[in-house]
């Protein structure tokens, strides 16, 4: 690729050895870092374009925008001769609500305490998991759900279920890493973080002319790790945790790629 970097060769390499590919995953990152600029409106020839630098094929591109169109995601409409695609009302909320996470517009603040949510033996307690499940709780026993406090946010609870508050301690601190996927987390966070200071350096060089897919395929790794973040209250975090270290590596980088691709004719 003219006009590469080793760091956007490795975003490439990261994402192309997935298996299955991810193109409809990607194409929602492409939405959500670009489209929502755009008033939520790509067209076709964009996304293949892009897309096509990374070695996805046309059809294939058009299928996994066609599946997305039938999952709602997005809605096709024509202008002239032109395939447009643009994000439905519902996913363009989806899309700004994950947006607060990924540029860290608002993040959640733990408040260092816990929910518990107590599910009643009688009543539907499939339908309650489902509504606690949705806002990110996890379960602690067969009847017992647990998620972080935020400050400024009270959870739904679902009807028939009783919220309880508990504080964090040692106890729980050691079972943390059964109870949510911190291994995972971890091990992507410190990836971005490289990836990102690479790209940062990169973007400085005069040579390098892709700003806006290596901004992208970063916006995609990162987001593939901080929307499974449940944002956990530091006494419950490995001591080395790396996730502020990858926060400030992506800022830092997504800043120097779009300032780059502002600059590009």
């Amino acid at each position: 690729m003219n006009g590469g970097s080793e760091g956007l060769a490795a975003l490439i390499a990261a994402f192309s050895a997935r298996t299955p590919p991810r193109t409809g995953s990607l194409i929602v990152t492409i939405f959500g870092d670009v489209g929502l600029s755009r008033g939520g409106v790509l067209p076709l020839g964009e996304v293949q374009g892009l897309l096509g630098t990374i070695g996805i094929e046309a059809g294939l591109v058009r299928t996994a925008l066609s599946r997305l169109v039938t999952a709602g995601t997005l809605i096709r409409s024509r202008d002239g001769k032109a395939a447009l695609y643009a994000l439905s009302p519902n996913a363009r909320q989806d899309f700004e609500s994950a947006a607060q996470l990924i540029y860290g517009r608002k993040l959640p603040l733990p408040t260092g305490a816990m929910h518990l949510g107590v599910l009643n033996e009688i009543a539907d307690r499939k339908g309650q998991r489902a509504v606690l499940l949705a806002q990110r709780f996890v379960p602690l026993t067969a009847t017992v759900m647990i998620a972080p406090q935020y400050a400024g946010f009270s959870p739904v609870v679902p009807e028939g279920a009783l919220l309880l508050e508990a504080a964090s301690n040692a106890a729980l601190a050691q079972r943390a890493a059964s109870l949510w996927p911190l291994g995972m987390l971890s091990d992507g966070y410190t990836e971005v973080a490289r990836q990102a200071k690479k790209l940062a350096g990169d973007a400085a060089s005069p040579e390098f002319s892709h700003a806006l897919l290596a901004r992208i395929l970063l916006v995609h790794e990162f987001r593939r790790i901080v929307l499974k973040d449940p944002f956990l209250p530091s006494a419950l975090l490995p001591r080395d945790w790396p996730g502020l270290e990858a926060r400030r590596a992506f800022d830092a980088a997504y800043q120097a790629l779009s300032a780059r691709v502002a600059q590009s004719p």
